[in-house]
């Protein structure tokens, strides 16, 4: 009985030739065997070697959104913010007032990307900022002068800040200050920020007069011995006269006297009375002082 034997090698080259894909061709190309993976992959063979790309041909950078610029012609895109830009309007406005403010990354590849105020890292730098929300929106608060404030934004290791000025439109409507018929600003500068030494009732220096009528007056509210003083002398030529010494006369302000025989009845103004001034000292003579008790009190007024 006659047997075939063939050698080794060749049934090694027929077990290939039986697993390879048959050669492709078109009219104008061929391309040899090879094994193709996933889109984005590379495909090789003996012949060739290709890098494939999915999605949109070219290479033109396009808007994909109103957050997103992109660049077309990959699977996907990998990036990495290469800076990062914050614009506001407006940047000077009234205190209360609220600015909105876009933060926007420059990545690597020269595209833009917009951020939601939620995506970023806000901090405040300066000024009276009351709440940054998600959309980016600052809120300020009040201010006793023209006051700066000043914002920062961190994405993925960059950073970009932000200047507003915000403008002092009320006097008297700030922190614990608000609304007691004092200047802010007064209160501020005599005793700082929010101090309960500083409302219009309290009397810090101990002189028996409080803020408000040491305001008015024009008075240090932090030194006793700055104080208004009212004195009564006797005219020993005209027993039924008395004069009156009020000090410190300051201008811009005025000055009214008021008498009452009864306290408890209430005061009225004082009549007839002539009255010179001395430099911050104002003498009143009252023509008619001969009851046996009289009272007088001053009423200081700004204009």
């Amino acid at each position: 009985m006659k047997s075939l034997s063939l050698p080794l090698r060749l049934n090694c080259l027929l077990f290939a030739s039986l697993l390879t894909e048959p050669s492709r061709a078109g009219g104008n190309d061929s391309q040899q065997t090879g094994t193709l993976d996933a889109g984005g992959a590379r495909a090789s063979s003996a012949n060739y070697s290709q890098t494939a790309s999915v999605g949109v041909l070219g290479s033109r950078a396009s808007n994909a959104g109103s957050n997103l610029i992109s660049r077309p012609g990959f699977i996907g895109q990998l990036y990495e913010v290469a800076g990062l830009k914050l614009s506001a309007s407006p940047t000077t406005l009234d205190e209360g007032g609220t600015s909105q403010v876009r933060t926007t990354a420059t990545l690597d590849d020269a595209t833009l990307l917009h951020l939601s105020g939620g995506e970023v890292k806000w901090r405040v730098l300066l000024g009276p900022v009351e709440a940054i929300d998600t959309h980016g929106a600052v809120k300020f608060g009040n201010v006793y002068q023209d006051s700066f404030a000043s914002i920062e934004a961190g994405y993925q290791g960059r950073s970009d800040g932000v200047r507003f000025l915000i403008r002092n439109v009320g006097d008297d409507d700030w922190g614990i200050y608000a609304h007691d018929n004092i200047p802010d600003f007064w209160q501020v500068q005599n005793f700082g920020e929010n101090n309960p030494r500083g409302i219009a009732s309290a009397d810090p220096d101990g002189d028996g007069q409080n803020n408000f009528f040491e305001y008015a007056a024009g008075l240090s509210p932090t030194n006793a011995a700055s104080r208004f003083t009212l004195e009564i002398a006797d005219l020993p030529e005209s027993a039924h006269q008395k004069a009156l010494l009020l000090s410190p006369r300051l201008e811009g302000r005025g000055y009214f006297l008021e008498s009452s025989t009864d306290p408890g009845a209430g005061f009225a103004p004082l009549t007839n009375a002539e009255q010179v001034d001395f430099g911050t000292i104002r003498l009143v003579l009252d023509p008619d002082a001969s009851m046996p008790h009289k009272f007088y009190r001053v009423k200081i007024s700004l204009p």
